[in-house]
Parts: C-alpha cells; structure tokens; sequence
C-alpha cells in the first residue's frame, strides 16, 4: 500500500469506532440495547450471540485499528475495515426489508456503516499498489 495521512487516519478512526461498538456491547450488553429501545435483559441465548458478535467486532477493530500503525498490516486493515462496515449496514438493510423500520439511531448507525464501508472502498483502491 502506498503510504498516506488519509488511509491512516481512517483506519486509525475505523479502529477506535468499532472497538468503542464491539468492546461495548461486549462488555455492558443489556445497557448499550437498551438505549435502542431492545430490552435483551435475561434472555441468556440473546446475551450470548450478543456477546460473541460482539468479540468479534473488538477483534476486527483491534486490528484495524493496528493496521493504522503497522505498514505491514495495512492492506489487510484496508479490506477487513470496509468489509465489516458493509457487512453491518448489508444486515441492517436486510433487516429492514424483512422486519421494518427500526428507531431512528439504528437508521443513523446504518448511514454511518455504509459512509465508512464506501469511504474505506474508494481510499483501499486509491492507495493500493497496482500492478
């Protein structure tokens, strides 16, 4: 990957969102959801998906996050990155369609994954080494 401020400062930024989401919703489940209005308390199969989901994400946004630091992680950041935020808005979208319009900061979290999933895209092949 070619070096650049932008690249670095997104998936430096990308990082530290997704690991405030993931480490979060890891870590206070019940409270983050419920601020959506999603009353998850007791359910233990819930809790559980929640939570590991939600490792997930930490994980990704670790790296990321490290891919901002390390040339060497770069490329990888670089996919992983939008990848996730694409994936989280792509679920949010199926959802809609399948279950209708959730409150309005779910519908914010949606915009906001698609901007950062098509920002990383574009940045990924501005700055990626072609051959």
């Amino acid at each position: 990957m070619k070096q650049s401020k932008v690249l670095t400062t997104y998936l430096t930024v990308a990082g530290l969102l997704l690991s405030f989401i993931g480490g979060a919703t890891l870590l206070m489940p019940v409270e983050l959801k419920a601020g959506s209005g999603i009353d998850i308390a007791g359910n233990i199969g819930v809790l559980n998906d929640v939570r590991a989901s939600s490792a997930l994400v930490l994980a990704l946004a670790v790296f990321t996050f490290l891919g901002g630091l390390r040339p060497r992680l770069r490329v990888s950041a670089s996919l992983i990155a939008p990848l996730m935020f694409l994936s989280l808005g792509t679920g949010r979208v199926i959802s809609i369609l399948a279950d209708g319009m959730p409150v309005e900061g779910q519908i914010g979290a949606t915009v906001l994954e698609f901007l950062f999933g098509i920002t990383g895209v574009i940045l990924f092949n501005m700055y990626r080494e072609k051959n």
